[in-house]
């Protein structure tokens, strides 16, 4: 789908420290929430796994992390990793939230809020 490519270019380009704070300056932030949040219209486990993959690269960058963090992808990367229906999807899950956890002060609280 259309959607899984875009979102698999976001992941790609996620991996590449130099693009990781223009991505969230461009607006990618909202539809990798979409992607990790999904739904039966628009998203599988393939979308799911590939904008959590690029949250947690973003997560990486420290300045991203506060933006990311009060974005609503918390709720959906908890939500992910309780519910997804792959392995690798919690795993991504996990390790974005485990990376914007290496941030402090608001973050934390804001993770604490989140009951990450």
């Amino acid at each position: 789908s259309a959607q899984f490519h875009a979102i698999a270019g976001l992941h790609g380009l996620s991996k590449i420290h130099e693009y990781r704070t223009a991505l969230l300056r461009e607006g990618s932030l909202e539809p990798l929430i979409l992607g990790v949040r999904g739904n039966s219209k628009f998203s599988d486990s393939e979308i799911q796994h590939e904008a959590a993959a690029a949250l947690s690269n973003l997560a990486l960058e420290e300045p991203n992390r506060i933006l990311i963090a009060k974005s609503g992808a918390l709720p959906a990367l908890v939500t992910l990793l309780k519910e997804a229906s792959t392995s690798i999807c919690k795993v991504h899950a996990v390790t974005a939230l485990a990376n914007l956890a290496e941030s402090s002060g608001e973050v934390h609280t804001l993770l604490i809020n989140e009951r990450c």
